[in-house]
């Protein structure tokens, strides 16, 4: 069975939370271990170290006598500095004379002996006594893995229990952290297509989930505007579209119904106009499907002023239009983008034109600037930022030519975008005026 993806997350948390605390905890048992041991042999020793100071007074003094009776722990030992037993423990005594290095001084010397099978830690120190020097051994059976078993195993079943409690601590915090997650993840599920509209409820509290929020709200924002925009180029395609159809259908059907009486080369005109128009719908939807699939033209050098030449010579002469062009203004582009940019401008030029178009292309600082003027009506300031988007056209527009689809002056300033350029409307009394800037090319030559 799967499970979702929050659950993972509470998992994953778990699981890292019990391997951290399992490994802490036996870092922690084998600390722990070593310091009880450390103390244990410590006390050991020190007891070692009182019951062979308390045999040395009593051996100072002439009173020893075997066996040794002691209330103190250890094993005794004592020797002559022939290594004979002068006396020794009730459990010691009988046996052979310890092999060990003896102390030159009073000073108690540390050892691990081994006489036999087992392994011994012993206090040996120097005593000076009435019958010449003598040797004193303490010893105790030296301290195991664990000097003390019972505590030892209460410490290791505290392992497997810190365990599991950071596991259901951690498995409840995770839980309660990503509930917002849930939520966020429940109210998504609902948004559909139908109701773009919809939002995520923002947290109140400022944290990670708040600003999440936020970023799925923003990209909602987002979505819904592209399909608002898919949605309305739909319907002003489907519009623009509808009217030249409609025109070719109607030329047709009353070429059909009255072949006689019809005009044929009028009729043959107002299909050709029809047709044109369709085919400038599509050429640049194609561009526009184009450009926002991301693929952009190889760029090359092209000399501005010449690509404005040729564009202006093979125009029809419906209005006169000259070039005013700075030689030697160059910039990396795409001619066929930058040329149908041009082509864009003079057209909408030409179709609002009184008299004249005029093309300038000069150097601006480092930009090539390209500024296409018609001394027709000037465009109102609300309408300047409308002009640049998808299917928008002026009532003045359509009142001049009904074949303009709306898409280039959206396409043109794309392609504007797209090389780090710019296009805008600049204010100008005398008519109307648009403005291209692209990075100029360093080097021309």
């Amino acid at each position: 069975m799967r499970l979702p993806n929050e659950q993972l997350i509470r998992v994953r948390v778990t699981v890292i939370a019990m391997v951290v605390t399992g490994f802490i905890a036996m870092l922690g048992y084998g600390a722990l271990l070593a310091f009880i041991r450390f103390q244990a042999g410590t006390q050991l020793t020190n007891q070692l170290t009182f019951t062979a100071r308390q045999v040395a007074t009593i051996a100072r003094a002439g009173h020893l006598t075997s066996p040794i009776v002691s209330g103190n722990p250890g094993l005794i030992q004592v020797q002559n500095e022939r290594r004979q037993v002068v006396a020794a423990s009730r459990s010691l005594v009988g046996l052979s004379a310890l092999r060990a290095p003896r102390p030159t001084s009073e000073s108690p010397l540390f050892q691990h002996i081994c006489p036999g099978s087992r392994c011994f830690t012993a206090v040996v120190t120097r005593v000076d006594a009435p019958s010449g020097p003598l040797t004193v051994y303490v010893l105790a059976p030296e301290l195991g893995l664990f000097p003390r078993p019972g505590l030892a195993v209460l410490l290791a079943l505290g392992i497997p229990v810190s365990i599991g409690a950071a596991g259901v601590w951690r498995w409840w915090l995770a839980g309660r952290r990503l509930r917002p997650l849930e939520l966020i993840r429940a109210e998504l599920d609902e948004i559909n297509a139908a109701d773009l509209h919809r939002r995520v409820s923002v947290p109140p509290k400022r944290d990670e989930f708040h600003w999440l929020v936020m970023a799925v709200n923003a990209t909602l924002d987002r979505l819904e505007a592209a399909v608002d925009q898919q949605r309305q180029l739909v319907s002003d395609v489907s519009h623009d579209l509808r009217s030249p159809i409609a025109g070719l259908r109607a030329e047709l059907e009353a070429a059909l119904i009255d072949p006689e009486g019809t005009d044929l080369r009028a009729a043959l005109g107002k299909t050709l106009k029809n047709t044109e128009r369709l085919q400038n719908i599509v050429t640049e939807l194609l561009v526009l499907a184009r450009r926002e699939a991301g693929l952009p033209g190889r760029a090359e050098r092209v000399d501005l002023g010449d690509l404005a030449e040729r564009e202006v010579a093979r125009r029809p002469r419906r209005v006169a239009a000259k070039v005013d062009a700075e030689p030697g203004v160059v910039a990396r582009v795409n001619n066929v983008d930058i040329g149908r940019v041009l082509t864009n401008l003079l057209d909408n030029a030409a179709r609002h034109a009184d008299s004249e178009v005029i093309v300038t292309v000069r150097r601006e600082d480092d930009e090539a600037v390209v500024e296409v003027f018609n001394d027709g009506e000037a465009i109102a300031p609300e309408d300047r930022g409308r002009i640049f988007e998808r299917f928008i056209r002026l009532p003045a527009s359509r009142k001049r030519d009904s074949g303009g689809s709306g898409l280039g002056l959206a396409i043109s300033r794309d392609i504007a975008d797209s090389y780090g350029g710019s296009l805008t409307l600049a204010d100008d009394d005398l008519g109307t005026r648009f403005v291209l800037t692209l990075p100029l090319l360093d080097d021309p030559s």
